[in-house]
């Protein structure tokens, strides 16, 4: 899909996807309820002091990237996270713009994976990890679906009537 110039994004025209292990093998999965999320760089300085110029040349460069949701019934995510900082394994995390299906994905250290479950609220995740080594640029040709749709408890004949 083509996006006009200008257009201004919004959070809903970028999520995340991380690749899990399964019983069948590795799957692309969109963790469900995703709240928020966000990608930074950031460089480390080098002081560039010579006869001839002063200045600041570009150090180290990293990359983190963090996702935030709410806890949902049957995502396979969360046991993945814990099983991979659990286990050191590194994660491949897509980040992908729904609008074109254009991603980025890299291989990730789980920095933290915090689970909180907050009395009378939604219990949420958040996970935060660093990159390593260097991101490729993919388009996508399918977007795996996200959290099931929430079936109403009421129209197959339960509640206290049925």
């Amino acid at each position: 899909m083509a996006v006009e110039t200008g257009y201004k994004y919004k959070g809903e025209d970028t999520l995340y996807l991380v690749e899990i292990e399964t019983d069948a093998g590795k799957e692309l999965v969109r963790p469900f309820d995703q709240t928020g999320g966000g990608t930074s760089l950031s460089s480390d300085d080098i002081d560039v002091s010579t006869k001839d110029r002063t200045g600041t040349e570009y150090g180290d460069v990293s990359q983190t990237v963090s996702l935030e949701g709410e806890i949902a019934e049957g995502d396979p995510f969360i046991k993945a996270m814990k099983k991979a900082i659990r286990n050191k394994k590194f994660v491949k995390i897509y980040e992908v713009n729904t609008l074109t299906s254009e991603a980025e994905y890299g291989f990730y250290k789980i920095n933290s994976f915090d689970l909180e479950y907050p009395n009378g609220e939604s219990s949420t995740y958040s996970l935060e990890g660093s990159l390593f080594g260097k991101v490729t640029e993919i388009t996508l040709t399918e977007i795996p679906d996200g959290a099931p749709d929430f079936a109403d408890p009421t129209e197959d004949g339960g509640g206290v009537e049925g």
